[in-house]
């Protein structure tokens, strides 16, 4: 998996090891329903046209990212720009254009070993949080 910045096409590699962990809470389509005052369903229901949440969540032993990369996500995250997340498994391609999620906090980081990294090689479990448009 990667994660490309479109402005000037610097490319940061993820390892495979996260997991979309909200791929399938979404809806494609949004729905309300009231009541009339004589007790009749009023339904009001629309395709959603984007703001998918991708959620990348590590496990115990994979999703993680070197410090070096965790601290230039941390940079890309500040900027009001669109980048192109692309996976890159055998059974899924699939790439979306992003933003960072700042509303659910866009990234979070600690070491994998519990302690204050000593080197920009050190690894970081990571947790990534993006809107696709």
């Amino acid at each position: 998996m990667k994660l490309i910045r479109l402005t000037t096409s610097e490319t940061i590699s993820l390892e495979d090891g996260f997991l979309w962990s909200d791929e399938f809470e979404w809806k494609p389509k949004e729905q309300t329903l009231e009541r009339a005052i004589s007790g009749a369903a009023i339904i009001q229901e629309g395709i959603k046209v984007g703001a998918r949440p991708i959620t990348l969540t590590p496990d115990s032993n994979r999703g993680w990212a070197k410090l070096s990369d965790v601290r230039k996500l941390q940079e890309w995250s500040a900027l009001s720009e669109k980048f192109r997340l692309q996976f890159e498994w055998p059974h899924d391609n699939r790439q979306f254009d992003v933003i960072f999620n700042h509303q659910d906090t866009a990234l979070e980081a600690v070491s994998v070993w519990g302690s204050p990294a000593t080197s920009s090689d050190e690894m970081m479990r990571l947790t990534l949080r993006f809107w696709s448009e």
